[in-house]
């Protein structure tokens, strides 16, 4: 019986930068394409950047191929927030990129977040009232933002779907696809 590839005709929008966790990019980039959809990886511009590795950016090279203000004005479905440190840290202090992410969830698209991923979210104000997770070294930052923090290895909060780090893709991905999937 063939493979039913649910997410066909859906467009996936990573938003990475320098330094995101391999795991948290390489399992959802596969992870979405085998189910389908359209996977756009976008960031503040196109070229090879390195994963986080074990020193910081000297992981697996990755290619970014649109631009944060290619996609800002693309149909997509779901907005995926890889983790890592210098991934995040990178990524919120740009205005393009926290625009991306008000706009998103404004619209009700799915935003997933894993990890750090959570720092962009905060840092564009999209928190107030959600209910999220994340690693708990960032728990403060989440809760100054007005998310309500919970301990579970992924949450849905209505478009809104976090995870706290790459142990729990699984569990972030039995939330993510059904989400989808109801739009």
């Amino acid at each position: 019986m063939p493979y039913e590839m649910r997410l066909a005709g859906k467009t996936v929008v990573l938003l990475v930068a320098a330094g995101v966790h391999d795991h948290e990019f390489w399992y959802p980039y596969y992870r979405f394409r085998e189910e389908g959809a359209q996977v756009v990886v976008a960031g503040l511009a196109a070229g090879t950047v390195l994963g986080e590795g074990r020193n910081g950016r000297d992981g697996l090279p990755l290619e970014i191929t649109h631009t944060i203000a290619q996609v800002a004005g693309m149909t997509m479905d779901c907005l995926y927030l890889p983790g890592g440190i210098y991934n995040p840290l990178t990524l919120r202090r740009d205005s393009q990129t926290l625009e991306l992410v008000r706009d998103a969830m404004a619209k009700n698209i799915i935003v997933g977040a894993i990890c750090h991923g959570q720092w962009i979210l905060a840092s564009a104000g999209v928190l107030r009232g959600r209910r999220l997770t994340c690693p708990d070294d960032m728990s403060a930052d989440v809760i100054h933002a007005g998310g309500n923090y919970v301990v579970e290895p992924a949450v849905r909060d209505g478009n809104l779907i976090t995870a706290i780090y790459y142990a729990y893709l699984p569990e972030h991905f039995r939330l993510l696809i059904p989400a989808m999937l109801e739009r």
